[in-house]
Order: C-alpha cells, then sequence, then structure tokens
C-alpha cells in the first residue's frame, strides 16, 4: 500500500507504505496529528512500525515522536541531533519492512541531515520519495539555516542533485514532500508528482549541469521566510511535546461570554474565523481577523507570537476544531476553546465591539480620484508587489505590519490592500488593535486591476 496524505494549506504531504503481507507499516515525513495515519492504518490491519523523517522540518510540526509514543521506531538522516530517541541511517543503508525494501540516500543541500527514500516494493514501480531536495519542477531552498551556511549548501545540493538523485533510472517515480505553495522551494510545481526521466527533461534548475551557475539559480530565486521557520526547526530538533493524538484531536472548549472576558484580560488573543466582511461589521475589540479555511495555521504562524494562548471565534464548532488541528501542526498548543454562541453571544452580553470598514477596489479608486486622504498599504510580499502594484501603495508585508504599526498612526486613514481579500483583512486587523485607524479593501489588487487608471 502506498498512499500519499496531502495538507492543502501547508502544502505538505506525507505518505504511508505498508505490507499487507506482513502487517507492517511505516509514515514518512508525518504531521502533527497523527489519527489520519493511525486509522488507515487500523482498517487495513496494519502496525504501524517506523516513523521517517526526511530532514528537520521548519514549516511543520512532525508527528514523528507522536508515532514513536505508539511504538513506532523514529528514522532520521545522518547527524540530525535529535533531543529524543530517534535512529540515524547512513547512505545507502537498506531497511526491509515485510516485502518493501528502502534504501536511504543521503542528499544534503536543503538541510545537512537530508534522506531520500528509494522505494522497492513488489508490483510496484520504483519510487523516491525526496522530501525537500527535489521537487515537481523545482529544488529545495538550501538558506534557512543562514547566510553562513547557505553557499556551502546550495554545492552539498547540487552534488546531491547531479550525482546521487540523477543517477537514478528515468523511469522512477519522484514523490516530493511539498507541492505547489509551499515555501520549502521556489516555483514548485502543481503536479503530485513525478519521474526522474521527466525532471532530467524539464526541471529548470537540472538543466544547469554547471556547478556555479545552478548555486547562483538557486540563491537568486529564493522564496519568503515565514518568521516562525526557524521555531519548527527548534521544536522538531528538541521533540515537540507529545499530545496524545493517535485517536484524534479532542475538539477545543465551548466558553462563554464571561470565560472568553477573563481570558482576554489575561492576555489571550482572540482569532476571527468569519468572513472578512463579518468580521468588518463587528468584532470582539483586539481580535484578529483570520477566515477560515485551509491556511489558518499558516497565517498564524506568521503572526502570532509562540506561547500565547488562543481563542477562536467562529461561525459553526466544526470550523474550530479543523481550526485547531492546523493549529497545532504549526506549534500552537494553548487553544483554550471557541465562544459558544459566536459574535451574536458576545453582541448579547452587551460587551464591547468593533468595526472595521471594507471597502471594494472600486471604491478606493474613487477616492483616490478624488484625493481623499488615505494611505494604501500593499500587504503581500516584496516579490509580489515588485510584479504590480496599486500606484502610490507602499509595501509592508502582512509579517511586518505590527512591529511597524507606528510609522502608520496618525496619518489618517490607512487602506490594506493584498491579492484577494485575506491578508489584507488580518494586516488591517493588526493594525486596528494596533491603534491605526484601519480600512480593508475586500477584494484586493486582483480586482483593482480590472478597473481604467484613477487617473
Amino acid at each position: 500500500m502506498f498512499q500519499r496524505f496531502s495538507d492543502e494549506g501547508l502544502a505538505q504531504t506525507s505518505f504511508l507504505i505498508g505490507c499487507d503481507r506482513t502487517g507492517q507499516a511505516m509514515v514518512v515525513d508525518p504531521r502533527r496529528d497523527i489519527d489520519a495515519y493511525t486509522t488507515l492504518a487500523s482498517q487495513r490491519g496494519l502496525k504501524l512500525t517506523h516513523a521517517i523523517e526526511t530532514h528537520t522540518h521548519a514549516d511543520f510540526v512532525s508527528g514523528a515522536r507522536e508515532l514513536a509514543a505508539c511504538g513506532a521506531v523514529a528514522i532520521v538522516g545522518p547527524g540530525a541531533d535529535t533531543a529524543f530517541p530517534t535512529q540515524e541511517v547512513s547512505h545507502r543503508q537498506e531497511l526491509r519492512v515485510g516485502d518493501i525494501v528502502l534504501t536511504f540516500l543521503h542528499t544534503p543541500g536543503h538541510t545537512p541531515e537530508h534522506i531520500s527514500i528509494v522505494v522497492r516494493e513488489p508490483a510496484a514501480p520504483v519510487r523516491v520519495l525526496t522530501g525537500d531536495t527535489l521537487f515537481v519542477g523545482a529544488v529545495g531552498r538550501p538558506d534557512l539555516l543562514g547566510e553562513d551556511q547557505m553557499k556551502t549548501l546550495a554545492g552539498q545540493l547540487f552534488t546531491s542533485l547531479f550525482d546521487v538523485l540523477l543517477e537514478l533510472d528515468d523511469d522512477v517515480e519522484v514523490h516530493p514532500g511539498h507541492g505547489a505553495g509551499s515555501l520549502c522551494g521556489a516555483g514548485i510545481g502543481k503536479a503530485p508528482h513525478s519521474t526522474i526521466g521527466g525532471e532530467r527533461a524539464h526541471n529548470p534548475l537540472l538543466q544547469l549541469g554547471e556547478r556555479d551557475a545552478f548555486i547562483a539559480a538557486v540563491l537568486g530565486d529564493l522564496p519568503d521566510t515565514p518568521p516562525y521557520f526557524p521555531r519548527m526547526k527548534k521544536v522538531n530538533r528538541q521533540g515537540p511535546p507529545v499530545l496524545a493524538l493517535a485517536n484524534g484531536v479532542t475538539p477545543p472548549a465551548p466558553l462563554d461570554a464571561g470565560q472568553v472576558a477573563a481570558l482576554i484580560d489575561a492576555g489571550a488573543i482572540v482569532l476571527d474565523l468569519r468572513s472578512a466582511e463579518a468580521f468588518g461589521a463587528d468584532h470582539v475589540r483586539g481580535a484578529l481577523s483570520l477566515t477560515f479555511g485551509p491556511r489558518v495555521g499558516y497565517w498564524a504562524g506568521w503572526i502570532v507570537a509562540p506561547g500565547r494562548q488562543l481563542l477562536l471565534v467562529v461561525d459553526d464548532p466544526r470550523d474550530a476544531e479543523e481550526a485547531l488541528r492546523q493549529l497545532l501542526r504549526v506549534g500552537f498548543d494553548d487553544v483554550a476553546g471557541y465562544l459558544v454562541g459566536g459574535i451574536d453571544a458576545w453582541r448579547g452580553s452587551d460587551r464591547d465591539l468593533q468595526r472595521l470598514e471594507v471597502i471594494s477596489a472600486r471604491t478606493l479608486r474613487e477616492r483616490v480620484r478624488r484625493r481623499e486622504a488615505v494611505t494604501i498599504v500593499d500587504v503581500r510580499t516584496p516579490r509580489e508587489y515588485r510584479s504590480g502594484h496599486v500606484d502610490g501603495a507602499v509595501n509592508i508585508a502582512v509579517s511586518e505590519i505590527a512591529a511597524r504599526a507606528d510609522e502608520l498612526r496618525g496619518r489618517g486613514p490607512v487602506a490594506t490592500i493584498c491579492e484577494s481579500g485575506l491578508r489584507s483583512s488580518l494586516a488591517a486587523s493588526l493594525l486596528q488593535a494596533a491603534g491605526v485607524d484601519a480600512i480593508n479593501v475586500s477584494d484586493g489588487t486582483a480586482a483593482y486591476r480590472l478597473l481604467e487608471p484613477a487617473g
């Protein structure tokens, strides 16, 4: 059995590989909420014997320690130096799990300890799980350990690709650890998997067979680095707290308005997961707008300081449970609960509410045309901003908004804009919480581009 699990929000992929004859199975690059694996294994009569990490992850909390607590052996690459019990493997070492033979290839570059895994099993194609070394149409970034190591790692990445992975046969299937949307590599393709031959022929970086040209290209096209990445590295190296998640995630606690108010007074942060329009109409004072969807955990990682207790406001209690899963995946373990009855309950308790003005791109253009005083802040990444932006907009990425709020306080209305309206709502809520007169442009630059120039 070869089963792929995809986390859309983090564009992260894990794999469960099992031998039906012996009932043994393993998970490669497991996410923290391991019940997806344990449930499938139970249904198929499999025992999870190994949890294998291709490398120390920067973008999510690994589930290897959770699986180890259930009896699996945690396997890592050479020199991983974890602070919890793991078994390090060496280059070309083999592991037989029932009828499945794994060959570990040391492929440093994204990280020093990185391994790729060649999987051979009866009546199946040969596969290589490449983690963050080789993606569909892209390669792993070598800069996450800092500028002092990235050139060395880029050189190691070249060797791992050209002297190790490209030595495999062209028909070997390539199954990477991330898909399109991940920031662990630049320009990752949308297809879930490829082949060695396909990557050899079509991957732009693999056309650069000269070492210095490859290094220059890789270091010249680095994605943005989310601020929570270094924290994830540390958590995964030390070993995250074991939360006993094999049987599922305990749903967040239902809290009444009084309990929520007391927790806010004690320093908890409210994450409002309703739509940007609903948030604008009214919300708990100081709440942050994180529209519910697959990227709640991802954006929380960008803007919420570690160690803070979190409270959720949702339209549907089921959204609170899914949000909790996403938050656990990026290391937010202290989710106190959700507001029972949602914003109606808060309103009914006669507690303080705030409003946030929400306007369309067309309305923003009319204000610009009338020369009304408004500061436009494009909260996308610098790369996105350079690709095209509203005339006169300044660029402050959403990850920097809270730290730079003082620059915008007292300048009159500040209209935040992004591509589609999700990040701008978050940015506007951060500014409002910091005392800035903020406005959210709900339909973003995508809509603004369709309008005539403001003139």
